[in-house]
């Protein structure tokens, strides 16, 4: 069985501009930027040089898609191969993770990188697993089972890092006292120093900041990239809240069409109840880890004390998994409930289909821990 040719995508060129960080891990464009740097030729992402210029989406099953699972599917992991190596506007193959003889059409593809237990195979099963591609939980995801792909695959979309640079500047103007002087304490000096701190933490620009942390450069490389997750998750949580309000209150209130039985009917009056529980209880976890990040950046800036934020920024990582699969969990409610009903559109249903649709809820947000994540 051959690999399907993708002919629903009419220009993946909207990929290198658009592409969320959390539902799309773009390495073909990867490949462009990299391929030929020591990094990214010593620790590829994939071994399989084909595999590693893939584009792999977290991808909404839709009714078309479906007949290619053995089983009801929400979301899949789907595999794109563009055809042109340097093109993207030719389209591309594609394959789901997890759809009906995917064992066979993947040999066919990889040969033995991506059979049961290879490598490549291992760290497909990761991400596929993942609730999105949020790169500092894929980061942390493969870390935590032995595999360390290069820096470059963890790099933010140019779309997310724009919108966290409108949430973020305000913030950093109080650093930028403490690193440059008042002098410089503008709204331009921490826009600059933000530009940096999201794209480019090697930068000379930023000594005067590694040095106000007390770090070597490899301790601030990482640290840089402990301090952009907490950017980003603060960022993913302001955008987040207001949706998912306006989701629950739909939620609350949608009736299925037509007959439903005594079982559908008790079912759907508990998990409304058991979806706005779960995930109040996970933002309130998220919260309560972000207020973690703000006492240890305002022992920074207000109290001169960069020893705190240093040491926090270095056992940060820990608390990635928490952070991401409980944001992921609560977008995925509220970006599928939206994508189902879009805005202004009556919340039409068959019983079945709101069934379906609340056990994938379930498992999105049942299999995240409430314990606290700090």
């Amino acid at each position: 069985m051959e690999v399907a040719r993708d002919r629903s995508y009419r220009s993946l060129d909207y990929l290198k501009k658009s592409a969320a960080t959390s539902r799309v891990l773009n390495l073909w464009q990867i490949a462009q930027t990299e391929e030929g740097k020591a990094e990214y030729q010593e620790s590829p992402f994939f071994r399989n040089s084909l595999l590693n210029r893939c584009i792999l989406l977290k991808h909404r099953v839709r009714g078309g898609e479906t007949d290619l699972f053995d089983f009801p599917v929400q979301t899949a992991t789907k595999i794109l191969l563009p055809i042109a190596e340097r093109e993207l506007r030719y389209g591309a193959r594609f394959l789901f993770v997890g759809q009906r003889n995917f064992e066979e059409v993947a040999a066919e593809s990889f040969g033995e990188d991506l059979q049961i237990g290879a490598r490549d195979r291992q760290v497909l099963d990761i991400i596929s697993g993942l609730p999105s591609l949020d790169p500092f939980l894929m980061r942390e995801s493969l870390k935590s089972n032995g595999f360390t792909p290069a820096a470059c695959y963890f790099n933010l979309s140019d779309g997310d890092l724009e919108r966290m640079f409108n949430s973020a500047r305000q913030e950093l103007e109080p650093l930028v006292r403490i690193s440059f002087g008042e002098a410089n304490a503008s709204g331009v000096k921490a826009a600059t120093l933000l530009n940096k701190i999201l794209s480019d933490a090697g930068s000379t620009d930023l000594e005067p900041l590694r040095r106000v942390m007390n770090m070597d450069p490899p301790q601030f490389r990482e640290g840089v990239f402990c301090w952009k997750a907490f950017l980003y998750y603060k960022w993913q949580l302001q955008d987040l809240l207001p949706r998912i309000r306006q989701v629950l209150d739909e939620i609350a209130v949608v009736r299925p069409l037509g007959a439903i039985d005594h079982d559908d009917k008790i079912y759907i009056a508990r998990v409304k109840g058991d979806l706005r529980s779960w995930i109040f209880a996970a933002l309130g976890a998220v919260t309560e880890a972000l207020a973690v990040y703000d006492n240890a950046y305002a022992a920074l800036t207000k109290q001169s004390d960069p020893a705190s934020f240093r040491d926090f920024l270095l056992r940060a990582p820990a608390m990635f998994l928490s952070l991401g699969e409980r944001l992921s969990g609560v977008e995925h409610v509220a970006s599928f409930w939206r994508f189902r009903f879009p805005q202004r559109q009556m919340l039409r249903i068959g019983v079945d289909e709101l069934v379906d649709i609340f056990m994938d809820f379930e498992v999105s947000l049942n299999t995240v821990s409430l314990e606290p994540a700090a």
